[in-house]
């Protein structure tokens, strides 16, 4: 319990009375019925904050916010155990249960399951009562944070992630063809893929749009392209799979005919071949980790791609780690896993970025967006006055002014985006997010799943193993049973 001076545990009730007493500012009561005092900067008492790894919560948030209250003893509880649970919020409610931490740092899923169980607590009354200026934040994030609490706020997330459409304008002034603006249809994007004489193997092998590196499966874009379409290949309530229709069969096709010429690129699954690339400078020092999609990009070998702010980062790393950069490729020898040292592939190109594509029906959502984390409060805690200080410091315009700076996520403040130097930063927050996409919610499982049967259809179809119409009637009859018995496994006591 946070006091005027030292409290131990079995004097909890007096402390919290002697709070009441001491301190006069004004108190607000949260939708939990539990006050929120006003605390000093010389209270004393011990606050709990869960969080993947001690060491990085100090070097990130502990340290700054620990010299702000020098009489508040912070304790860490590791939630290292959560990423490999095979049920993380389960995992994460026995932490809750066992250690009672304060405050919490959630992942968006965490944050849904243990909102809607009410074991974290609601913030809107300390937030009018602190005039904590909830303007200052992308709209998107506070609009992600109540529909994952169903209409109420149980957090606050410092950043979030989306993407944006990088294009390499050298490439463009090569061929001819004008740059890609704001507000393209993924048609027009794909459309300008195709202008470009693609080239699939060697040195000089061109794509008009390689996929990001966080793409895997081939489906991902058909699925994104659909998703700002506002298609939907699985009703849950109706327990139905409606992917064999025309409209989605028109955007199967459009994508399997680039991946056929080349002007899309297939997404690597990380098998076979050449891998990863790890780049670092010569000399040690800082080390970066991208799959051969992003590199295409980097090396010169695509037009465009569509990915996140730390491909915006990587871009001009020769200048910025002094010229000595080499990477460390992943590759298959002999069946085995090994690495060859060669010359960083990352060229120094000139490039900007615009909005990812989006559908003329919602010309201003954005498929993709999400929440990097959250912080939140234990709705049982007995230090909500330090909890809820150290939840403002950890999303406060200071700490977001200095992360601007040093980090390549996207801060939730808009006033402090990252420095690009000239580059079109506003790409990134220009979209809303999809709040269609956001309610859909599908059984645990299902999605990955279905993805998988889909993806392997694509690329049978690509290679001409396979027609679309059977493919697509495949994906029908395979997912309408993983998803009866997905829901099945879900309604099992």
């Amino acid at each position: 319990m946070v006091t005027k001076s030292k409290i131990k545990k079995s004097s909890g009730w007096l402390g919290a009375l002697t709070l009441a007493l001491a301190i006069s500012a004004c108190s607000s009561s949260g939708g939990n019925g539990k006050a929120v005092e006003s605390l000093d900067r010389e209270a004393k008492g011990t606050l709990k904050i869960a969080y993947f790894n001690e060491q990085a919560f100090y070097m990130q948030y502990g340290n700054a916010f620990q010299a702000m209250f020098p009489n508040l003893e912070l304790e860490v509880v590791s939630t290292e155990s959560v990423f490999s649970a095979e049920d993380p919020v389960a995992e994460m409610e026995k932490i809750m249960a066992e250690r009672q931490p304060d405050a919490l740092y959630l992942t968006e899923e965490q944050y849904a399951a243990l909102s809607g169980k009410g074991l974290l607590y609601d913030l809107d009354a300390v937030v009018k009562q602190d005039k904590f200026d909830l303007a200052a934040f992308h709209p998107s994030v506070i609009e992600m944070l109540k529909a994952r609490g169903s209409g109420k706020l149980f957090g606050l997330s410092p950043s979030f992630s989306t993407q944006a459409l990088f294009y390499n304008k050298g490439l463009f002034d090569k061929y001819g063809i004008p740059y890609p603006t704001n507000g393209m249809s993924w048609e027009e994007v794909l459309q300008l893929a195709s202008r470009f004489p693609s080239k699939k193997e060697g040195e000089d092998a061109l794509y008009g749009l390689s996929q990001s590196s966080q793409t895997t499966n081939p489906f991902e874009l058909v699925r994104a392209i659909g998703e700002a379409k506002g298609l939907n290949y699985a009703d849950v309530d109706a327990g139905t799979v409606s992917i064999d229709s025309p409209e989605w069969k028109a955007i199967f096709q459009e994508i399997i005919d680039g991946y056929k010429t080349g002007s899309l690129t297939m997404p690597s699954s990380g098998g076979g071949g050449m891998g990863g690339t790890m780049i670092s400078a010569a000399g040690g020092g800082k080390a970066f980790s991208f799959g051969p999609d992003s590199m295409r990009f980097m090396s010169g070998q695509a037009a465009m791609t569509i990915d996140g702010p730390m491909l915006m980062n990587m871009m001009g790393v020769n200048s910025k780690m002094g010229g000595a950069v080499r990477s460390t490729v992943a590759v298959k020898e002999g069946g085995k896993g090994a690495t060859k040292p060669m010359l960083s592939p990352i060229k120094d190109i000139d490039w900007d970025v615009v909005t990812v594509p989006v559908d003329p029906s919602q010309p201003d959502v954005a498929g993709g967006m999400s929440l990097d984390g959250v912080f939140s409060i234990n709705a049982a805690s007995e230090n909500l006055s330090a909890a809820w200080e150290f939840l403002k410091y950890a999303n406060g315009e200071q700490l977001a002014k200095t992360s601007a700076k040093s980090s390549p996520s996207l801060s939730a403040r808009t006033a402090f985006k990252n420095e690009a130097e000239g580059k079109n930063i506003d790409a990134f927050y220009a979209l809303k997010a999809n709040s269609q996409a956001m309610l859909q919610t599908l059984p645990t499982g299902f999605a990955e799943d279905f993805a998988q049967v889909a993806g392997e259809q694509i690329k049978k179809v690509t290679e001409g193993a396979a027609t679309l119409d059977d493919a697509l009637k495949l994906i029908q009859t395979k997912g309408q049973s993983l998803l009866t018995e997905a829901k099945t496994k879900t309604v099992q006591p």
